[in-house]
């Protein structure tokens, strides 16, 4: 994609606030309300008491926590402790695209300097990992020693937080029926064979054969727990795989895995293939980067979740960052990386969360984000899908000043019930699930088709509004609203937007031209006709006894 754009939505890089209210936040795969008799496969944005049985029974939401971080991550610990260190954030550089991401980088390796001082003066301090998307440092400090003050003393601290985790709730290996196989995709009811419901309720086909294009030459990184490169409908093209500390444990195709089978069912929708016979991909041909943030356990934290988007990011390649993960409320953490992967260019699709009404998870609430919500086949909300008006001062410590003061979360809808896709840890088998998780794919892969029949010279500022602005909302309604958000996402109408947004200014006719040259040989002619009309004005004027 055209890395030139500028941030559409909320303009130029804005600063990153502090972290928000008190409380603890642990961020949750946003994803899975598993439907009964079902492979289950993927985790869910639920309170850890939930249970499978709990989640499987309903599409009812999932209990909401307002979960935020603690105002001092260090106060009531005891010996070495784990913390992220947030250091000044850029400002509004004029840089964008590559441009800016050199701009990044140096800013922060500029403002490290100081805390890298700082630890090596300090040997309770270490170092573990440096980030440059966010301008932010994960360490190891001895809180009986260092306290949070004395970190926001050091030249250049603006915050310190708890390196959050991030944790999936279903079992790692998928529950199956009691034939042990996975569901076969010819008893799945669907309206046709050919493509999955969801397909065809955005109007994905069609969108193929409009625009000739299944995605080719568009790049999605799909962070999520991993993908399955053995499953017939997917071809990775690349790799990595991060630990809690946001360290590359492998970045080789041949390594990939999804223990979880979450994210291989999240890459099925956004680019998967037929080869069952029934499409399940909205952009079957484009190029999947697979990113792994979870690890073995299925436990992720803000440390590799950021690390998976900045490697994203850093890739020329990658036009989309899919990420169906998140916590419940406003989590100030993530405004910086959303905000300067949109000024590197790319597009962040966020899941909106499955909390139900007047809720909504991070990142998908940053206004940067596209956050996507869940509707069922008849474009309905799913009862469980987030979707909140958010009013920025109250929900975020200090929120860019582009910002609108109060805005609405998701922006689009998208199917999310019933969703068939990919299943890990087999070669042919298929698995429906439903989620804010399901529907945030499918979004991923309309944005990749936008890309792919543009070849890449639609900028992120235009694709993000061409998929806003062309959602149909089923209600007529020309606001959006805090459940269909704009509406439901419409394929081949987000794609006719961003080819639109790419065409250049049509070249003058010769006929245009010939009428031109006439206008300017003959000067006399409007000014005779100029005249003539002052005279006819004038004399009206006169006849209702008014001045002319």
């Amino acid at each position: 994609m055209n890395r030139r754009g500028r941030l559409g939505r909320s303009g130029r890089l804005g600063r990153l606030g502090r972290p928000g209210r008190p409380g603890r936040l642990s961020l949750l795969v946003a994803v899975c309300v598993l439907i009964p008799l079902v492979v289950f496969s993927g985790a869910a944005a639920a309170d850890p008491g939930l249970t499978t049985a709990q989640l499987n029974a309903t599409d009812e939401p999932i209990e909401f926590a307002d979960t935020l971080e603690t105002t001092d991550p260090l106060e009531n610990e005891t010996g070495t402790t784990e913390v992220i260190v947030r250091l000044t954030p850029i400002g509004e550089p004029d840089a964008e695209g590559d441009e800016a991401l050199t701009e990044l980088r140096e800013h922060a390796e500029t403002e490290q300097v100081a805390f890298e001082s700082f630890a090596e003066d300090h040997p309770e301090v270490t170092i573990e990992r440096e980030f440059w998307l966010a301008n932010a440092l994960l360490i190891h400090v001895d809180a009986e020693e260092i306290g949070t003050e004395e970190l926001l003393a050091t030249e250049n601290v603006t915050a310190v937080h708890e390196n959050i985790e991030i944790r999936t709730h279903a079992a790692a290996q998928p529950t199956v029926t009691p034939t042990g196989q996975s569901k076969p995709i010819d008893e799945v009811t669907t309206p046709s064979d050919e493509y999955t419901p969801g397909l065809e309720l955005i109007g994905a086909p069609e969108a193929w054969d409009r625009f000739d294009t299944r995605g080719a030459g568009a790049t999605v990184a799909v962070i999520d727990t991993g993908v399955d490169p053995n499953h017939q409908d997917l071809d990775l093209v690349a790799w990595a795989e991060f630990d809690e500390n946001g360290t590359v444990v492998s970045d080789r195709v041949a390594d990939a895995s999804d223990p979880d089978g979450h994210g291989t069912h999240v890459a099925g929708t956004v680019a998967g293939g037929d080869a069952s016979g029934t499409h399940i991909g909205v952009a079957p041909d484009a190029s999947l980067y697979g990113m792994d943030a979870f690890g073995e356990d299925g436990t992720a934290t803000f440390a590799s979740v950021l690390a998976a988007m900045q490697r994203a990011t850093a890739d020329d390649d990658v036009d989309v960052l899919q990420m169906s993960l998140g916590s419940d409320g406003t989590f100030n953490g993530f405004i910086a990386p959303v905000r300067n992967a949109r000024a590197a260019g790319a597009v962040v699709v966020a899941a909106a969360g499955n909390s139900g009404h007047e809720t909504s998870s991070t990142p998908a609430n940053v206004y940067d984000a596209l956050a996507v919500g869940a509707v069922r086949d008849d474009r309905a909300v799913a009862t469980f899908s987030a979707g909140e008006s958010i009013n920025k001062t109250a929900a975020f410590r200090d929120p860019p000043a582009a910002w609108p003061d109060h805005y609405v979360v998701p922006d689009v809808t998208a199917p999310g019930v019933g969703v068939l896709s990919a299943e890990a840890g087999t070669t042919d088998g298929y698995v429906e699930q439903q989620g804010t998780s399901m529907a945030a794919p499918h979004v991923a892969g309309v944005a990749a088709l936008a890309v792919s029949a543009t070849d890449g010279e639609v900028t992120d500022d235009d694709l993000q509004a061409a998929v806003i602005d062309t959602a149909v909302h089923p209600n007529g309604a020309t606001e959006p609203d805090d459940r269909h958000g704009h509406g439901v996402v419409d394929a081949p109408e987000t794609v006719d937007a961003a080819v639109s947004a790419v065409q250049p200014e049509p070249e003058p006719t010769e006929t245009d031209s010939s009428s031109n040259d006439t206008a300017d040989d003959a000067p006399g002619l409007g000014v005779t006709v100029a005249l003539v009309a002052l005279a006819v004005a004038s004399l009206a004027a006169v006849g209702r006894g008014r001045r002319p």
